[in-house]
């Protein structure tokens, strides 16, 4: 998977989520589901192009988990649907997760316990050593990113911003979830999330 800024226009998207993945639960499928966004403007946006943006954004999110997640979402409990949510967007974008397992993960095992603009920035600026795509962004391309990636921490429950700092909030993973996760070989991201080895 290539490195991607799509994230700049991409949010996290949790009750938007939650009425896809109830829609492909009742037998719709990507195509129909772009026409809904379209036609009823099931995501309460102003305009169709970014009606089929979230649409497609999402689809490939849900997509890129088993289909038996989509229940998780659906009827389980907020934090459970979230920890889903953000498992699907690293499961779709290769610079975020990296960012969840190079900055997140390891704040949790070295007890910081926090994310600094310092671990941020040298994440971004090691990966515009390493990769001639990122290299290319603009500064507001990379700011952006790095905004968004925060939002989708706090929107997700795993952060909480605390007298100025970003501080990590280690989610709760119910057994059942752990143990599907871990039959289906996420526990990369699993782990990315909650600090395990």
């Amino acid at each position: 998977m290539k490195y991607s800024a799509g994230m700049v226009s991409s949010l996290f998207w949790l009750s938007e989520t939650r009425k896809t993945a109830k829609l492909l639960m009742v037998g719709n499928d990507v195509h129909a589901i772009r026409v809904l966004a379209q036609t009823e403007n099931i995501y309460q946006v102003k305009n169709e192009t970014r009606a089929r943006k979230i649409a497609n954004v999402i689809v490939k999110r849900l997509k890129s988990l088993p289909d038996d997640y989509l229940k998780f979402i659906v009827t389980g409990d907020i934090g459970t649907a979230k920890l889903i949510i953000l498992i699907s967007i690293m499961k779709t974008d290769r610079l975020f997760f990296e960012f969840i397992h190079q900055v997140y993960r390891p704040a949790i095992r070295l007890g910081e316990m926090a994310i600094t603009d310092r671990s941020i920035n040298n994440f971004f600026d090691e990966k515009k050593r390493q990769s001639e795509t990122v290299a290319v962004w603009t500064e507001t391309t990379t700011q952006k990113l790095k905004q968004q990636y925060i939002k989708n921490l706090l929107e997700a429950g795993v952060i909480q911003i605390v007298t100025g700092q970003r501080k990590i909030i280690i989610p709760l993973v119910d057994y059942n979830l752990r143990k599907q996760l871990e039959d289906h070989g996420f526990t990369p991201y699993l782990n990315a999330i909650t600090g395990e080895a």
